[in-house]
């Protein structure tokens, strides 16, 4: 089920894309043309796996535990 570049309505593929190849760069990675949209869905997978952590609401006042202790 692959998608192409730019064909959700608000464009995320594109913008996706756009950051998996930058990011590529900065960490001097090279993903071959015919992988990268590939790579470009499963950044998509993990996106949509974490934005509800992401959006979790956190108190400005939360401060870090300087030791986990289950």
């Amino acid at each position: 089920m692959s998608k192409s570049p730019a064909s959700t309505a608000d464009g995320s593929d594109s913008v996706h894309s756009a950051y998996v190849t930058e990011m590529a760069k900065l960490l001097g990675l090279s993903i071959p043309p015919e992988q990268l949209q590939g790579v470009v869905e499963s950044f998509e997978q993990i996106h949509t796996i974490a934005q509800p952590v992401l959006d979790f609401p956190l108190p400005d006042t939360l401060e870090a535990a300087p030791q986990f202790e289950p």
